[in-house]
């Protein structure tokens, strides 16, 4: 029987995870797929692992040096003889139902062009982290501040990341694709953890080229934020960080003013988001996303703060309700 689904997975010196990936994906319910393996030049004993496979799915290419993750991935998008392709990382774990819930989402939503899925994190031994229960309807805004979607858990359609040019950036491609997928195609998300998705401290983005990355996810926001505000939209780094969640800058400067425009700041840009046509846009959860952003931003700011400088952050936001409350509350508070 034809493949359904093409499993993309580039390896770089994995030996350590690579097993349990490989055995993870030839385990799933869905059983006809093309397990296609991209070696990226590895030094350690990953080749020696895949080709210990006898499974008739393994595809197993080996690149002539090493080009990248962003290389690496489009060389599979050019080989993959499936439409539908799941992404695998050489270290993460697929639970025996994704591959399966995932084709059968697309069979019956032919308009979605990118379907991701909750993930669970778990320590490089494996045990449980933090699980990501992110609500759908948000997923649209809050890419614009941050990358809600795991590279590992998601299906796409071969012939729509084509369309937008594929990857496209050495650093945070996953984040600059999905972005570019969004202006275009309906992307969505099941709400079932169907990936363990393993930190670990070779892994690219957290250490050996962990400050590109940090800069790529930051100049992509930017760019983001610009989408919709227009290319002279002045934000400041303290400002950007806030909306990542990284509060610490924005509080250093130890500023009301700044606090208050940071604030107002994004409620102009969500009024932004929420004005741009786009296949994705949902009005109503639009605002929903924003308002519990800037809810949480309020939170984390707050306990900062001296009760005076709650009252006076509460009272120049117009958050009459919070105000009361840090009025109720005794000084010593």
């Amino acid at each position: 029987m034809k493949p359904l689904v093409t499993v993309l997975m580039p390896v770089y010196n994995a030996e350590r995870f690579l097993r349990e990936a490989i055995d993870s994906i030839l385990q799933q319910t869905l059983s006809y797929f093309e397990f296609l393996i991209i070696d990226d030049g590895s030094t350690d004993n990953s080749v020696a692992i895949i080709k210990s496979y006898g499974d008739a799915r393994i595809r197993f290419i080996q690149n002539e040096k090493n080009l990248g993750i962003s290389a690496t991935l489009n060389r599979g998008l050019e080989l993959a003889s499936c439409e539908l392709i799941a992404r695998m990382d050489a270290d993460d774990i697929s639970y025996p139902e994704r591959l399966q819930k995932q084709y059968n989402f697309f069979e019956t939503n032919k308009d979605v062009a990118l379907l991701s899925t909750w993930a669970r994190e778990v320590s490089e031994t494996g045990e449980p982290v933090y699980t990501a229960r992110w609500r759908q309807p948000f997923f649209y805004y809050n890419l614009t501040f941050e990358c809600w979607i795991y590279h590992p858990t998601v299906m796409y359609r071969r012939s729509a990341v084509l369309d937008v040019g594929a990857y496209s950036t050495p650093y945070s491609e996953d984040y600059d694709l999905w972005w570019r997928l969004s202006r275009k195609y309906k992307i969505d998300n099941l709400s079932e953890v169907l990936v363990d998705y393993r930190l670990t401290n070779v892994s690219l983005y957290r250490a050996t080229k962990k400050q590109e990355y940090e800069e790529a996810q930051y100049n992509q926001i930017v760019h983001n934020i610009k989408y919709y505000t227009g290319p002279t939209f002045s934000i400041t780094h303290q400002e950007v960080e806030c909306y990542r969640h990284h509060f610490a800058p924005l509080l250093a400067e130890k500023s009301m003013s700044a606090l208050v425009k940071a604030v107002r700041k994004l409620d102009g840009i969500s009024q932004c988001i929420l004005q741009k046509e786009n296949i994705n846009r949902d009005p109503a959860a639009i605002k929903e996303a924003a308002f519990e952003k800037k809810k949480f931003i309020l939170n984390q700011l707050l306990p900062s703060l001296t009760k005076y400088q709650k009252f006076l952050l509460l009272l120049r936001l117009g958050q009459w309700q919070k105000l009361m409350e840090v009025v109720r509350k005794p000084f010593s508070a």
